[in-house]
């Protein structure tokens, strides 16, 4: 048994990889080459043992795609921000990054920052923000707004029946737009080091 999990987790490995260095799933082929199996068949069994597990799924034509535990990571407690804390290793759950900050991947989208005008609410230029299509807005909520000037990402305000667009940086003024819409609702930010 250690050593069926250990081939399958080794798989999914080498998948990942190969996934993260081309943007696409292998084919079966490039399956066999990449996991050093001896045959077509055997591909097929590695593949078919990590759709079960639901680490990646096949469509109709039997293309391969990524399922969001292709990308779960080990949660291994928590860390302070404030004060030093004596380190616990605490295994708990598995988690997928993606499940977490894409709740609603069908009316999710993405979006990379320029500008400096969120840097106060924390969102700096070259930061990716997710925002969520058919979430209903409320003040208070960050969002990407349709002005007559164009894009943009503000806080949603209302100040009595009137509501308009807030920056997150005292050097930008209020944006109280003639006409425009709310095109989604920012559900998550997150950058690279």
């Amino acid at each position: 048994m250690f050593e069926y999990t250990e081939k399958v987790s080794k798989h999914r490995d080498t998948i990942l990889k190969f996934y993260r260095k081309h943007s696409r799933m292998p084919t079966i082929t490039e399956v066999m080459e990449i996991c050093g199996l001896s045959s077509r068949s055997s591909a097929f069994f590695a593949v078919n043992q990590l759709v079960k597990e639901g680490v990646i799924e096949k469509d109709e034509k039997g293309r391969l795609s990524p399922t969001g535990k292709l990308h779960e990571l080990p949660m291994v407690g928590h860390i302070r921000a404030g004060f030093a804390a004596p380190a616990e290793d605490e295994m708990a759950d598995l988690m997928s990054v993606g499940e977490y900050l894409i709740p609603h991947p069908n009316r999710s989208y993405l979006l990379k920052v320029e500008g400096d005008s969120m840097i106060d609410a924390g969102v700096q230029e070259g930061d990716m923000v997710i925002f969520e299509r058919a979430k209903e807005a409320k003040p208070g909520d960050m969002v990407v707004a349709l002005t007559e000037d164009g894009y943009t990402l503000k806080f949603l305000r209302k100040h009595g029946t009137q509501y308009y667009l807030e920056a997150a940086n005292k050097r930008y003024p209020d944006i109280h737009p003639m006409q425009g819409e709310i095109v989604g609702v920012v559900t998550a930010t997150f950058r690279k080091y």
